[in-house]
């Protein structure tokens, strides 16, 4: 096994271009392996002395530091840095640097920590020091002030904030209002601070889950200790949930396995949770006892559960029958406009039982009642009723939001692409969603009367995501590359056909300034015949799923690039580059240059016309013009 650390800018370009083909793996920052098998955990800790010298070059550390680095306890001390230092992500690994007078919060921070030192007096980039959001904050917040042209793209700034827990919120907001930052990064925390839900809620502590797939039992889930995690099949169950759980080996690791974490909610959402629940920043067992039910069709119930509680996933009214495909905007009513507020929403949800919301944007689960000529109303899907909707509302951040998610599915729909179905809505009167919402039907349930008849020929779908397919996390799931998505998906068993509706979705994201194509957004369904309850489901086909979370981001973020790399590239992309991805399914690239000009050819005829139904102001609808006309130039399409 041999470890890659680049020192010069070819060298590094060279192993980055290694790992995007697959034949290499990042381990922490810079820091690459050969060995594609072995926990990243693992590795660092057996070659920890070894990445820490032969990156002392780029940490500028001193000779007499670098000679006494060795972790004690688990721990790594560090210090004697130069103003250059670089973090670096050493999973497994806390590691510790006194914390400079100038950031006194930082003292209070919990592992896994990495304090990077104050800013230079040189104006260089804000890095993003992953282990570590509220110093990476506190440098935004110093940065925007005295050399703003330095920042990070918004987005990551608003990730970041939003991943902070409400204590850490208010430490950067102290820390701002002492320095006498209050900047445009400013702004961002204000909005976090005024979306805190305030006192929390207890919630029943357990540190064992039995999943369920409907009404079978697939294995449990067990926290042995804080860091210690164990995942067994039930010997019934013959359908393995993922690459990193195979049944026929017991998962035991310091983690939780990433296929159930990535079920997880994230930013804002996970912070109201956390706010809502009492729950510490970093404990995943709690927060995944808050969102027992997920959009997955898995059930996790804990010791206390009662089966009379169990409501399985339906489709009881499909949007088909409530609206014509003509219909842009649905008038609704909601049931949850007595709450008052957001806040008073997620309050009163945590007092009926656990959630069901995962992801990262703000989102609701939704359960729909209505017949035709009727209006609909909607109600929140707890754990007690069906949850055949998602209802994502107008972001404070992003203006518009609702709007370009609408005009992007749409144009992906009229070109041919399969789409979650989806509408716009209003609320009739007083909201608490003021202006217009994004109502998605659930694509991965079955109808209501087919799931009551019960028979061998009905297919029940597990969805898996690239992530987890990549045995990648929440947080690393921009850290992969187009090649090692394909592979991933080829081994999946996805065959051709399949694999060009993924090609599709690569090419259509390219086009119309989709950036956020990131792992957690391409997914297939692995369709299971159902059989008989108490009898076993058996794999019949695997497909790639309809699109969803389409957005052109370039509206919002005009710097954003494509989420990760294809063919090495994540901007200025042209035909070869994804010609190169096509290639590893044999695909020629005279094959894939009329893929795209049909593509191209559909989304120059219907864009027009989709973003006057859209209800983008006219400035936007400019924008998405501009950005879309620019992107097809770069493929001379």
């Amino acid at each position: 096994m041999t470890i890659y650390i680049g020192t010069t800018t070819s060298d590094k370009s060279a192993i980055r271009s290694a790992a995007a083909r697959g034949v290499l793996r990042r381990i922490a920052r810079d820091v690459y392996t050969d060995d594609l098998e072995t926990e990243p955990e693992q590795l660092i800790r057996e070659n920890l002395l070894a990445i820490i010298g032969k990156l002392q070059p780029d940490w500028h550390l001193s000779h007499s530091t670098a000679a006494t680095q060795a972790p004690i306890n688990g721990r790594v001390f560090l210090s004697g840095f130069s103003h250059k230092y670089v973090p670096l992500m050493l999973p497994g690994i806390k590691i510790v640097r006194m914390p400079d007078l100038k950031y006194p919060e930082v003292e209070h921070l919990e592992a896994p920590t990495m304090v990077a030192p104050k800013l230079s007096s040189a104006p260089e980039p804000v890095r993003i020091n992953i282990s570590s959001p509220l110093q990476t904050v506190f440098e935004c917040l110093t940065t925007a002030k005295q050399y703003p042209e330095k920042l990070l793209p918004e987005h990551k700034v608003v990730e970041l904030i939003g991943n902070l827990s409400a204590m850490d919120r208010e430490r950067a907001g102290a820390f701002a209002v002492r320095n006498d930052l209050k900047s445009e990064q400013w702004k961002y925390l204000q909005l976090s601070n005024d979306q805190s839900v305030g006192a929390g809620i207890e919630i029943a502590k357990s540190n064992n889950f039995a999943v369920y797939f409907y009404g079978w039992e697939i294995g449990s889930l067990t926290a042995l200790q804080s860091n210690e995690f164990k995942f067994e099949y039930s010997p019934s169950w013959k359908v393995a949930l993922c690459n990193e759980l195979p049944l026929n080996k017991t998962y035991e690791g310091r983690r939780m396995p990433a296929f159930f974490e990535n079920l997880l909610p994230e930013g804002w959402t996970e912070s109201q949770l956390q706010a809502t629940f009492k729950i510490a920043k970093e404990d995943t067992v709690a927060l995944l006892a808050t969102t027992q039910k997920y959009l997955s069709n898995l059930t996790l119930r804990t010791s206390d559960f009662d089966d009379q509680d169990l409501v399985f996933d339906t489709l009881d009214n499909p949007l088909s029958q409530l609206a014509s495909p003509e219909t842009v905007v649905m008038k609704v009513r909601g049931d949850f406009e007595k709450d008052g507020s957001l806040q008073e929403l997620f309050r009163n949800l945590g007092k009926k039982g656990p959630m069901r919301i995962s992801g990262i944007q703000p989102k609701l689960p939704i359960s729909l009642e209505g017949d035709t000529g009727k209006e609909p109303v909607l109600k929140i899907g707890t754990f007690k009723n069906s949850c055949s909707y998602i209802l994502k509302y107008q972001s404070a951040l992003f203006p518009n939001l609702v709007e370009n998610e609408w005009a992007t599915m749409e144009l992906a729909r009229r070109a041919g692409l399969p789409t979650a179905p989806f509408k716009q809505v209003e609320f009739r009167g007083k909201s608490l969603f003021p202006g217009r919402a994004l109502l998605i039907e659930r694509y991965d349930i079955p109808v209501k009367h087919q799931l009551d008849d019960l028979n061998s020929s009905l297919r029940l779908a597990l969805q898996q995501d690239a992530a987890s397919l990549l045995k990648l996390y929440r947080q690393d799931k921009y850290d992969t590359s187009a090649e090692r998505v394909t592979d991933a998906l080829k081994e999946a068993g996805l065959g051709p056909d399949q694999l060009a509706i993924y090609l599709k979705h690569l090419l259509f994201s390219w086009m119309v300034g989709n950036g956020d194509l990131h792992a957690k957004n391409v997914s297939i369904k692995l369709w299971l015949l159902a059989g008989q309850l108490g009898g076993v489901p058996i794999p019949n086909t695997v497909a790639y799923s309809p699109l969803y979370d389409l957005v052109n981001t370039r509206i919002h973020l005009p710097g954003d690039r494509f989420a990760f790399p294809i063919n090495g590239k994540n901007d200025k992309l042209k035909i070869k580059d994804f010609a190169a991805i096509a290639s590893r399914w044999g695909l020629e690239k005279s094959e894939v240059t009329e893929l795209a000009r049909i593509l191209a050819g559909s989304i120059k005829r219907q864009l027009p016309e989709v973003l006057e139904l859209s209800g983008l102001p006219l400035e936007q609808q400019t924008k998405y013009s501009s950005i879309v006309e620019s992107n097809l130039a770069s493929m001379q399409l």
